[in-house]
């Protein structure tokens, strides 16, 4: 019988971050149904770590980094497939869908976000983690297996390539 601890930590991760790891997801370059399946997949891979007694000091950590690792090897199996079907003469059809906005300031902030999805993965990532699921570097670096210096910098660099490609002045 599962522990209702796990139930319990399972259901408040998911009630206060399955928006966020949605996006997160969506960041990374799943479409819609994969960014769902991904969210699922990771909320039960918690449920089993936390039922088998794993210890997780971080549910929310080790549900972003769970999540980021299942997007990579989404996008392995997308390289490999669509290497596959382009020996074969053909290409995968691809496109990212745009989230649901504000109107007024839909078009700054997806401009924005097109932006950021422009960027190399990991600063891409960090980016996200910060700025849209609010956690702090420490968190960061748990969940992608950096270190929260390292995520720092890539937010710095992310952020300073964000600030030319979009003619932002520095204001520090």
């Amino acid at each position: 019988m599962p522990d209702a601890g796990c139930e319990r930590t399972v259901h408040l991760l998911y009630q206060r971050r399955s928006q966020e790891m949605f996006g997160f997801a969506r960041r990374l370059g799943l479409g819609d149904e994969e960014a769902s399946d991904a969210v699922q997949e990771t909320m039960l891979r918690l449920w089993r770590e936390l039922d088998s007694g794993a210890q997780i000091a971080d549910p929310d950590a080790w549900a972003f980094r769970t999540l980021y690792r299942l997007g990579i090897d989404s996008h392995r199996l997308t390289r490999r497939l669509q290497g596959l079907v382009e020996r074969m003469g053909g290409g995968l059809a691809g496109g990212l869908a745009h989230l649901d906005g504000d109107p007024a300031r839909r078009v700054e902030v997806d401009a924005v976000w097109q932006a950021v999805d422009r960027l190399p993965e990991r600063q891409r990532a960090v980016l996200y983690l910060r700025y849209r699921a609010d956690l702090p570097y420490e968190r960061i670096g748990l969940a992608l297996g950096i270190t929260p210096g390292a995520a720092r910098g890539h937010a710095s660099t992310g952020l300073g390539t964000l600030r030319r490609r979009l003619h932002v002045e520095d204001e520090r």
